[in-house]
């Protein structure tokens, strides 16, 4: 790949592609969620010997609360790695790549939310009260929900860091 195709600017065709990846990856777990959240409603309440249910619930919403809200902190790093990388490589169809699986690690650990939920209907406190750990998953699910905005957002921070493209075409 040439140095100017690898500093090309994102086409739409690109875009689209990758918009839609994203969001059919974001509704499977999204699908994912929802069918963890009924299921809660028909398994059997399972005694604890350890724990009493009580502390299986706060158990839960400790870790769920933690797992949570450090996804945002984790992307942020993810993110960051990935940026600095395109500025040395340069290549927008990586730095989409890289975006889809930092993305995808994100809503694997939202899915461990709802797994919390799910040791809370089991083991904790009921279903009803678990249904708040699926709300939560799918609540932040949705606040990740992939956008043009913030795509092209991503595209333009991650060329801010390029070395100016003038003096990277001369140095050839």
């Amino acid at each position: 790949m040439t140095a100017r195709s690898a500093d090309s600017p994102l086409s739409s065709v690109q875009l689209l592609s990758h918009l839609k990846a994203m969001r059919r990856t974001v509704s499977a777990f999204g699908g994912m969620v929802i069918v963890l959240a009924v299921s809660t409603f028909f398994l059997p309440r399972l005694g604890n010997e350890l724990v009493s249910p009580m502390g299986a619930t706060l158990i839960g919403a400790a870790a769920a609360l933690w797992i949570g809200f450090s996804a945002n902190r984790d992307a942020r790093v993810r993110m960051d790695r990935i940026r600095r990388a395109f500025a040395v490589h340069g290549e927008i169809n990586s730095l989409l790549r890289d975006h889809h699986r930092a993305y995808l690690a994100v809503l694997l650990r939202l899915l461990v939310v709802a797994g919390c939920g799910v040791v809370v209907a089991v083991w904790g406190a009921g279903p009803g009260l678990g249904l708040t750990f699926f709300i939560l998953a799918g609540i932040l699910m949705a606040t990740s929900w992939p956008t043009e905005h913030k795509t092209r957002l991503l595209v333009k921070r991650a060329q801010a860091l390029r070395p100016d493209e003038g003096s990277a075409e001369t140095g050839n």
